[in-house]
């Protein structure tokens, strides 16, 4: 191999060595923490919505942020290496980001809808406050 292409090899080889760390405890309560704090952002834009103290084009946008983040979630969690005692844990991390996600999605839709977005907000808060039981409980 010669001299200039040893050196990136050995970098290459670190990162992907780096990246089959398995999932920690603590990695998958910062993901819990993050599906949290997404929910309970998207049920206060919801709560806007249903009071009509919004415009459209702001919940469009916003919502489709916050469905991105809860998809990133989703994808970190499905992607990791998960030791045994974290997989129930884990897979419930999925299912929430998923489920944000998607409730999510349906605010993008009906940016202006108050009976909707009330329902919304109600499923968002649902949500949240299972990944903060998700959270305390690793």
């Amino acid at each position: 191999m010669p001299r200039k292409t040893a050196p990136l090899a050995a970098i290459a080889s670190v990162l992907l060595l780096a990246g089959c760390e398995p999932l920690t405890t603590n990695e998958l309560q910062h993901e819990a923490q993050s599906i949290h704090s997404t929910a309970a952002e998207g049920a206060l834009l919801a709560e806007g919505v249903a009071q009509q103290r919004t415009l459209s084009s702001f919940v469009r946008a916003h919502a489709t942020e916050l469905a991105d983040a809860a998809d990133t979630s989703a994808r970190k969690l499905h992607d990791a290496t998960v030791p045994d005692s974290l997989q129930r844990s884990t897979s419930r991390g999925i299912d929430l980001a998923t489920r944000t996600s998607s409730v999510l999605g349906d605010l993008e839709l009906t940016p202006s809808n108050p009976q909707e977005a009330s329902r919304i907000e109600s499923r968002l808060n649902r949500l949240a406050g299972a990944a903060q039981r998700l959270q305390d409980s690793l």
